[in-house]
């Protein structure tokens, strides 16, 4: 059963959506400690600076929905609903399991809901990715994951 729905009023949901996540990230960002040497940038501006740049991406987008006329059709609601959900709980596992055991499992999950069916791509992708995070951050540039 295929669902219509405005794309107007759609856009503007998800556009208030990314304010409040926007606005959330920002009083977060404010939470960070100043930084070290008064010179320095501190860990909270990057985080603040962008969350203010989305605010102002949110508002745009909020506004030029108002020129939309046309409908959307949605094929597969409960797959954009699963993987919403996969996301959401790769983020909030990421804290207790660990980054890479997170991933690993994420990954596959992910492209299960959008369709991908084939064992060895789903093997190979989500061992890729977790090597090359690893490779690049890790090894590379010497950042910790949790």
């Amino acid at each position: 059963m295929n669902t219509w729905l405005c794309e107007m009023k759609s856009t503007r949901v998800v556009a208030i959506l990314c304010l409040l996540a926007f606005g959330w990230i920002a009083w977060l960002s404010h939470g960070f400690p100043p930084p070290l040497n008064p010179v320095d940038v501190g860990p909270g501006k990057v985080p603040t600076l962008i969350a203010y740049l989305g605010m102002i991406c949110s508002v745009v987008l909020f506004v030029q929905a108002g020129r939309i006329t046309t409908r959307i059709e949605l094929r597969r609601p409960a797959a954009v609903a699963s993987g919403m959900l996969v996301i959401a709980g790769y983020v909030l596992l990421i804290p207790f399991v660990g980054f890479y055991i997170t991933s690993v499992f994420a990954v596959p999950a992910l492209m299960l809901v959008g369709g991908e069916r084939r064992p060895l791509r789903l093997l190979l992708s989500s061992t890729g990715f977790v090597l090359f995070i690893y490779l690049c951050f890790q090894l590379l540039l010497g950042v910790e994951f949790p």
